[in-house]
């Protein structure tokens, strides 16, 4: 008999909900995950798995705000007071604090009422070893018990200022997470992923942090030395590589890494004077193309207005282009992020 699969319920980060969409599944297919998903509702993603992938999912993930085992789904008018009431035995009571949530509008009042009956009925909301939440969205009650709530302090030393060795422009550790990530690879198999453009070691350490292994590349030494003293700062020192080289003359020889994910140099001041952006973007496409191996992906982001371009490179490549998701920088610059397939 196979393993008893159990409800569970993944509430995605609604300010980057696309790529925390992608990231879910990601992860899940990555690691090889026995588990169907049931339904999606706004920010919401029902599923069935087994416990240990659940564990994986909580830890890897970047973009997943809460995670909990399901215990009803109700419509949002029935007794809810009763169904919740029931989940609360004399064992737990005092132990168990009882949340309810509106969810983009749905069923304020509701919640509103509910909440503070829950509350004159001696129920807390907060302060408890365990907790319920009900979240009222789209005419319905889902009912879960919360295993996992993101912290802050998951990402907090590694937040760019933080570092022993710290670049202005650096991206935060969240969406550089959530870019190794959509790459597909696996905790489990200690995916290897070359990061060509790697600066500081940003994403390399997110890398480290999930237990891959990561070659980190740059052109300039002084990166590559500030990228080693940050891996050695946060003990990535047996699973992290440097080499000092130019991200468009490879100096590996075949399909040697899982993936490749970075985030190139898009200013005028970090684009070298003897090529373009797009011609840039052209040769890193080309050549980590001819690294990664068969299956495996790339993951980068590059400027808007090269997305054209950049379209056409890996069509003439036979790569294909899984997803894009557009993320605005600041201003002036909106970012494409690719997820390619290499065929």
């Amino acid at each position: 008999m196979g393993q008893l699969l159990t409800m569970y319920i993944a509430r995605l980060s609604n300010e980057l909900l696309s790529l925390a969409v992608s990231e879910f599944f990601s992860i899940m297919e990555a690691e090889g995950a026995a588990y169907k998903v049931f339904k999606r509702i706004d920010e919401f993603l029902l599923f069935t798995s087994n416990d240990e992938l659940i564990e994986l999912l909580a830890s890897r993930s970047a973009l997943l705000t809460e995670l909990g085992k399901v215990l009803d789904i109700a419509a949002e008018d029935d007794n809810l007071y009763s169904v919740v009431m029931s989940y609360i035995d004399g064992s737990r009571n005092g132990h168990t604090c009882v949340d309810v949530d509106s969810i983009r509008g749905f069923g304020r009042k509701r919640a509103s009422d509910l909440q503070m009956l829950l509350s004159t009925m001696g129920i807390r909301w907060r302060g408890c070893k365990s907790r319920i939440r009900i979240a009222l969205v789209a005419g319905l009650a889902i009912i879960y018990e919360v295993l996992y709530r993101r912290r802050e302090a998951k990402f907090h030393d590694r937040e760019p200022h933080r570092r022993p060795c710290y670049r202005p422009g650096t991206m935060k550790p969240t969406l550089a997470r959530t870019l190794v990530n959509i790459a597909k690879v696996s905790s489990r198999k200690r995916s290897h992923l070359l990061d060509p453009f790697c600066g500081v070691g940003g994403i390399a350490l997110e890398a480290c942090n999930m237990g891959l292994q990561v070659t980190c590349a740059d052109i300039d030494g002084k990166m590559v030395e500030c990228a080693r003293v940050n891996g050695a700062a946060y003990g990535c020192k047996n699973t992290m590589e440097f080499i000092e080289a130019d991200s468009l003359y490879s100096i590996f020889r075949g399909r040697f890494f899982d993936a490749v994910v970075t985030d190139p140099p898009y200013g005028i001041q970090s684009t070298p004077r003897s090529q373009s952006l797009s011609s840039l973007m052209e040769g890193f496409i080309r050549n980590s193309y001819e690294v990664v191996k068969r299956g495996g992906h790339m993951v980068f982001a590059i400027p808007m207005h090269l997305e054209d371009h950049t379209d056409s490179v890996i069509d003439s490549l036979g790569a294909s282009i899984l997803e894009k998701h557009l993320n605005r920088v600041h201003g002036s610059l909106t970012r494409v992020i690719y997820v390619v397939k290499v065929l």
